[in-house]
This record gives C-alpha cells, structure tokens and sequence, in this order.
C-alpha cells in the first residue's frame, strides 16, 4: 500500500486544496517474502469526509489503508470543508465540479485509475454521505456504485432549523450558507429524490446503492425516508440499520462492509 498526501490548485475551488490517495501499488509480505502484484488500471473508491473533516479524518479515524490493501482498490479522498459538496456560484466554490469532476479527471491523469464506471465508486459518513449520494446520481456516467453511510440526507429538514441557532446542525444561516435560498432546495440539483427521479425520466441507469445507518443515529428517520423513496421507484438498494450511533466506530465498520459489498 502506497499513502500519497499533498495539495493541488483547483479551478473549481479557486484555490489549493489538500487530497490524500491510497494505491495498492506495493503490497510486499516481508516476512513471507512475497510481493503481490496489482493488476491496474485499479479500481477506485472516492470518500467524502463529513462535517469538521478533512482528508486525513479518515487516516486518522478508520482502518480505510487496510481496507484498501486487503481489496486491491485505490481510495481518494478530498478535503471540501463544510460545504456539503454543493456548488456555491457566489464565491466561485464549486465542491460538486470539483469532486465530479476535476478531481476524477486529475487523479486519473496522474495515477494509473481505471476510467470505466463500473470500476469506479463513491462513498461517504455523514455529509459525505449525502455528498456521496448527490454527486454519485448528478455524475452517474463516472461513478457506477455509492456507498452512503449515516447519510446527512437533511435537505427538507433544513426547512426547520432558526436563525441564531448556535449549533451548525440546527443553524439555518449555515444552511443557506451551504445551500443558498432553502426554499429552492427541492427539485434541484441538491435534492437526492430530484436527481432520481430525473435519472428514471430520462430512462438512465441509476448507480448501485449501499446504505448503511445505526439504530440509535439521530440521522436514522431521514435515511429510513430516503430508503423508502427509492422503493417507491422500483429502486432497490441494499439497506442496513444496525446496532450502532453517529459514530467512527460505526463508520469504520460500514466502510469496510461497503468495500467487500462492492466485489471488485
């Protein structure tokens, strides 16, 4: 397993932004005396981080390198703030061009990635879980499967939240901060049943769908929604409620189910 960490200036961003990628490029057994050679083009998973995160959260917080070197995958996974991956046209911000596509195109240019769409997923926790399924259904000619674990999927329950609220999740000022007017917010680009229900009116493949999210997560009613949405479709994801909360733990685990779930 290779770990590359730098930055790199983004047209999309207007300005530099960091990105960690992790490459089974040297996968040598020292004790054994093996080396296991890696057939490339890889396959490739791109994890979003939530909230508060970076690139390096999962790094830090997940076995995401192990995870990676024992599936013979590639992860890239860029560092957007706390924008929830939303194109923001007033201060030149677009995290969904650039995740969709500058950062696919970039990573593909410099390192050996597949460029087929089967071999090419995107997943997320939290907010990039959301991220994860907005930009997986907006970009599904390049992604071919999404991994959404305990999904922010509060675009209609942002309607709620007040004004002067300190804590970011219920402040509606961070909301429109990320999302612009709230009132617009369904049947765009940010709504994920907008963008399914624009892919079936278009007769368009719709990616491959994993959820994942806790029994005891304060997200669990909204994601239990989204699931029962997709149904309604003739959608079938795999859905998962387990034991669990808004946790790393929780993240960990479900990342690791979603890497074996996708069978590269």
């Amino acid at each position: 397993m290779v770990l590359f960490r730098g930055d790199i200036k983004s047209k999309s961003l207007q300005g530099r932004t960091s990105i960690s990628i992790v490459l089974p490029a040297d996968n040598i057994h020292f004790l054994r005396g093996e080396e296991e050679v890696v057939e490339k083009p890889y396959k490739t998973v791109y994890l979003l981080h939530g909230l508060f995160g970076s690139d390096d959260i999962y790094l830090a917080n997940t076995n995401i390198q192990k995870f990676a070197e024992d599936n013979n995958i590639a992860v890239v996974i860029p560092s957007c703030g706390n924008s929830f991956y939303v194109d923001k046209v007033e201060s030149h911000e677009l995290y969904a061009q650039y995740v969709g596509e500058e950062l696919v195109e970039f990573t593909r240019s410099i390192f050996p990635l597949s460029h087929k769409k089967e071999d090419t997923a995107i997943a997320g926790f939290s907010m990039g879980g959301y991220g994860a399924l907005k930009l997986g259904l907006k970009y599904n000619n390049t992604f071919g499967h999404i991994g959404a674990i305990s999904a922010a999927l509060i675009t209609e329950d942002v309607l709620n939240w007040k004004s002067g609220e300190k804590y970011l999740l219920r402040s509606r000022e961070f909301a429109e901060s990320c999302f612009g007017d709230l009132d617009k917010i369904k049947n765009s680009d940010n709504d994920p049943k907008f963008l399914i229900d624009k892919l079936i009116d278009n007769k368009m493949n719709v990616p491959s769908i994993f959820m994942a999210i806790g029994e005891d997560d304060f997200l669990l009613e909204f994601n239990k929604d989204y699931y029962s949405y997709l149904k309604e479709k003739n959608i079938n994801p795999t859905f998962k409620i387990d034991s669990g909360e808004h946790t790393w733990e929780f993240c960990d685990e479900h990342i690791k189910e979603f890497i074996r779930w996708l069978n590269f």
